[in-house]
Parts: C-alpha cells; structure tokens; sequence
C-alpha cells in the first residue's frame, strides 16, 4: 500500500493509473490470502502460530499451489495486476523523485523475501507433529480463490481493459485541475 501511495502522489499519470490498478489488485489478491490464512489455515488448525504449523504441502497440496500463487502475486511478479501497478507507481515516483522510487522498490523486494520465507515456513518442511492430519480445500473454497485468481491473472495480462477507461479521467484530473 505504500507503493500505491507514492504512486497517487507522484502526481503523474503513470502514478496515479498504477496506484489505482494496485488498489484494485489489492482487492483481489488481500483477500484470497486471508481466505488462505484465516479461512483454511486457522479453521483446519485452531491456531495462527506460524511455528506449529509447517508441511502442508504434504496433505494440502492444491491449497498450497493456490496459496504460493496468491503468495507470489501479492509479491509482484509478471503477468499479475500488482506487477503493473507496482511499474507504473514507481515509474511514476521516479519522475519526480528518483530517491523515494529507489526506497519504494527497496521495500517491495523486502517485502518478497517475507512473504516467500513465510510460505516456505508454512508448506514445507517435515509436518507438524502439533497437527492432526488436515484436509486439503474443499469445493466452496476452492471456488472461492479460483473467482479471485482468475481477475488478478486476465487484468494482469490485458491492463487496457482497465486502463482504457482510466487514461482520460486521470489526464483530466492532472491538467484540468484549476487549482
């Protein structure tokens, strides 16, 4: 969200068009990993402790297929919508201001090795001996973060579906402005 932030406020087009498809990949992708988190992982497990909880992979494996997409897409990686906000928010940061664009990225890729270090945590390594044996997702929630995956992945590839319709009111909003 920080990145969305400077974007909005680097007063470009580029910023502004890239925080708004940020926000909006935002919306997809926070909540399928709370779907993830809290609506798999709490209610299979009674518990949010990261260090009870290791080796889904070995029971759960098409919930963690869908987790480490969620989990690299929240990331930013290519042919996802965040990947395209996050661009055009730092593009547009860095036409004012290449020091603050450099810190925002700095943050983005901190933020990677986080979410990539907890997924491993969570999925892999010898199953808990905490855990009784879990069952993998069922239909309701596989429908769920498959009605989630599916805007984040086809906006991430056709920008212009959204784009399109956001170039002439933000370029309004930028030089129209009478202020």
């Amino acid at each position: 969200m920080g990145v969305l932030v400077l974007g909005l406020f680097s007063n470009t087009i580029q910023g502004i068009e890239g925080g708004i498809l940020l926000g909006i990949a935002h919306g997809f992708v926070s909540p399928a990993l709370f779907i993830a988190v809290g609506g798999v992982i709490y209610d299979r497990t009674g518990t949010r402790l990261i260090p009870y909880i290791r080796g889904l992979v070995n029971y759960m494996p098409v919930f963690s297929i869908l987790f480490l997409i969620f989990t690299l897409a929240n990331t930013g990686i290519p042919l996802t919508l965040n990947f395209l906000g996050e661009q055009l928010s730092l593009i547009g940061i860095w036409e004012r201001n290449p020091i603050i664009a450099a810190l925002g990225a700095s943050g983005i890729v901190l933020s990677a090795c986080y979410s990539i270090f907890m997924y491993n945590r969570l999925s892999y390594g010898s199953y808990s001996s905490y855990l009784p044996i879990l069952k993998d997702i069922n239909r309701r929630e596989y429908y769920l973060l498959i009605a989630l995956l599916i805007p984040t992945i086809l906006l991430g590839i056709y920008p212009n579906l959204i784009l399109d319709t956001l170039h002439v009111s933000v370029s309004s909003l930028i030089y129209n402005n009478p202020f």
